[in-house]
């Protein structure tokens, strides 16, 4: 696959979050209107399947297609928050989908956490984009999805499935925020990598990284835990205007 120039790769990057932004206004519209629940879970099963394809696709170039890129452990685990964030949405989709069964609870759980990390990981990288490692269009698009998908399915859980966000909910992804550093601070430790930026801010320019290390990172969590809490905002102004309705 042939590299292209760096503002290549930008004016891409663009181009498809514009593109995506409309799709997740159409899916918004979608889950809003359709009721049936069949046409429901065949649209949940595509995204779920799109998402998945994606993520092969991302792997496939990195590995093969990608004569520039330099695959390894250290950077190319699933274990940035928003990578883990892409999971949680997609098995989020599938338990309010399937026929299955699951606790209610894990089913809050999982979409608390892709809510939080969709839209505070993933939303922060499509905004002060990080090409390191990105030299193709297949590696734009499957950056690109591997963000707004996040974004996208979260919108569909929220839309299709009226699942909300509640003050229980900030303190169980803020605890999960700082539950998972641990062994993803061990895995860095073992392999010197950097994932979730635990050990160096990432190579962006972003007013969520001020200082060295470690006092950055004192810094993050107090600004997590106000983002968490403005992504609680919509929810409330929701359930008070239906309060107020009745």
């Amino acid at each position: 696959m042939k590299p292209l120039p760096l503002e290549d790769l930008y004016y891409l990057h663009h181009i498809l979050s514009i593109a995506m932004l409309f799709v997740c206004i159409f899916i918004c519209y979608c889950g809003y209107k359709i009721n049936n629940k069949q046409y429901k879970k065949y649209i949940s099963y595509g995204l779920i399947s799109f998402a998945l394809v994606q993520e092969i696709l991302d792997y496939v170039n990195r590995i093969f297609l990608d004569e520039l890129y330099d695959f390894n452990l250290s950077t190319d685990l699933p274990l940035q928050f928003c990578v883990i964030g892409f999971y949680f949405s997609i098995f989020g989709i599938y338990m309010a989908t399937t026929d299955k069964k699951f606790s209610p609870k894990l089913e809050q759980f999982v979409f608390d956490c892709a809510y939080v990390l969709g839209f505070s990981g993933a939303f922060q990288a499509l905004i002060a984009v990080d090409l390191t490692g990105i030299n193709n269009m297949i590696g734009i698009f499957a950056l690109n999805w591997a963000h707004t998908l996040i974004i996208l399915n979260v919108l569909w859980l929220i839309f299709a499935y009226n699942k909300k966000f509640n003050l229980k909910s900030i303190m169980r992804s803020f605890l999960f925020i700082n539950i998972i550093i641990i062994p993803v601070g061990l895995i860095n430790y073992i392999l010197d990598a950097n994932y979730m930026f635990i050990c160096r801010p990432p190579n962006v320019d972003s007013s969520f990284f001020i200082g060295e290390w470690p006092y950055y990172l004192f810094y993050l969590e107090g600004i997590y835990l106000i983002y968490i809490f403005i992504l609680y905002v919509p929810f409330a102004i929701a359930e008070k205007l239906h309060k107020t309705q009745i």
